[in-house]
């Protein structure tokens, strides 16, 4: 009996063991204890609920723990946070990768999140420093969207007195061009009479001559009057010399009214009458133009200009929205986060739209654009039917992906071939979204400038449309 008991107590005392031992293999296996592992370190103005002990992810994949977390010894210091990574990992935690505090889902727990580096990084030695950023705080992000709701509140404001004040003008202007009709009604009229009267007279006068009435009708109707008309010409001859002398007397009276007053009259009437039309053309000018100063156009155009600040400071903190990270997720899946954004050196290089195939389409500057009257450059009848063209093929493709119009340009100083780039890339932009009723957020630009042809030396003088689409 007495060993039957030691037995039991023995056996009680092997399972405790046995279970000790296992949790404490567990405990180090998910801490990766038992692992081979190395250590950096990095600093941080507030860890926001790290804690010893909690994960530590690399490129997202459970790689260790935090070992330790030093505390500052002065406000204006920052945290100092010891992390073990396993040594399998250790190939691409560079020296420029970067750490983060992360949440695990929208309300989990912390975890600390090293990037991978670049490769042309060496990896980060051991109780190396590593670059961090500052974790972001919804908190401040609710401070920011509050701050910007009251900046827009305060534009909005400024901007309803400008409107009204142009709504104000161009209701001036209305009753002015309705009371110019209105007075000018009688005389319209007036006149539209006297040509019904006179078309009138004219019907008559036709109508007689078809029957025969008077002398013009018997002439047309009347065979023998015909004949003595004809002699009548004959003898006309005759009056020939009359008639020279009655044109020596018509001279001598145009000369006398030359020399009288009346001809610098009716030309210092013809000179106001010019006048007075040359000046309803320049105020209907300056009406019309959006650049007129003091005019209704310069007033929209200031509330536009404002209208645009505004909806610029709301773009900036939308596009800071879009970095955080609870709707960054959506913005790396579709490929891009603002086609505003895209930089050249990354386009070129081919950071932009990863895992999409592109669809490129070249046309030359020459069969796409002319000069207007002014000398600006736009785009022509035929130059639309080359878009149009170009486009059909375009919207055969699966419209899954962003749309890029690069613009090129040949001519001038860099400067200019810049901005010819870019103003030829922003008209092609606008046709084809309006014309395709495209989503804009969809249609981007991109400024090549002066880029030199494949095997040559010219240079490429015209824009290129690019999809880009997933199958």
């Amino acid at each position: 009996m007495e060993a039957n008991k030691k037995f039991m107590v023995g056996l009680f005392v092997a399972g405790a063991l046995l279970l000790f031992a296992l949790g404490l293999f567990l405990i180090g296996n998910s801490t990766q204890l038992f692992t081979k592992s190395f250590e950096v370190k990095a600093d941080f103005a507030k860890v926001t609920g790290l804690q010893v002990g909690s994960k530590v992810r690399v490129a997202g994949m459970d790689a260790g723990a935090i070992t330790v977390i030093e505390v500052p010894a002065s406000p204006s210091a920052k945290f100092r946070v010891h992390v073990r990574i396993v040594e399998t990992m250790h190939p691409i935690v560079r020296q420029d990768s970067i750490a983060t505090i992360q949440t695990d889902g929208l309300l989990g727990n912390k975890f600390l999140d090293v990037g991978a580096g670049t490769e042309g990084s060496p990896p980060a030695p051991k109780n190396a420093l590593i670059p961090s950023k500052e974790p972001f705080d919804l908190g401040d992000l609710m401070d920011q969207m509050s701050e910007t709701v009251k900046n827009v509140n305060l534009l909005m404001a400024g901007v309803k007195d400008e409107v009204i004040t142009a709504l104000a003008n161009i209701s001036d202007v209305a009753h002015s061009a309705n009371r110019l009709i209105k007075t000018s009604t009688p005389q319209v009229r007036a006149i539209m009479e006297s040509s019904n009267r006179i078309a009138a007279n004219i019907r008559e006068i036709s109508d007689g001559v078809r029957d025969g009435r008077g002398a013009v009708g018997a002439l047309f109707n009347d065979p023998q009057l015909a004949e003595d008309v004809k002699k009548t010409i004959h003898d006309a001859g005759a009056t020939v010399q009359t008639i020279r002398e009655t044109s020596d007397r018509a001279r001598s009276i145009i000369t006398k009214v030359d020399d009288s007053d009346i001809v610098p009259q009716v030309r210092k009437t013809v000179q106001n009458m010019e006048q007075i039309t040359l000046q309803v053309k320049a105020a209907v000018e300056k009406f019309q133009s959006a650049s007129g100063e003091g005019g209704v156009a310069e007033n929209l155009q200031r509330a536009l200009a404002d209208a645009h600040e505004a909806m610029s400071d709301l773009s900036d903190d939308t596009e800071a929205l879009k970095h955080n990270f609870l709707f960054r997720g959506y913005f790396k899946q579709r490929g891009f986060f603002d086609l505003a954004s895209i930089n050249l050196p990354d386009y070129k290089a081919g950071k932009f739209a990863k895992g999409f195939q592109r669809y490129p389409t070249w046309i030359e500057a020459a069969d796409l654009f002319e000069k207007d009257p002014k000398g600006v450059e736009v785009i022509s009848a035929s130059g639309k039917q080359k878009l149009d063209a170009a486009m059909a093929e375009v919207m055969r493709l699966p419209r899954n992906g962003p749309l890029i119009v690069e613009g090129y340009s040949a001519e001038g100083e860099a400067s200019q071939q810049y901005l010819d780039a870019r103003r030829r890339a922003v008209r092609v932009q606008a046709y084809i979204t309006d014309r395709f009723h495209l989503r804009p957020a969809y249609v981007g630009t991109v400024v090549m400038g002066a880029v030199k042809a494949q095997g040559g030396a010219q240079f490429l003088d015209g824009i290129k449309i690019v999809s880009y689409y997933k199958k």
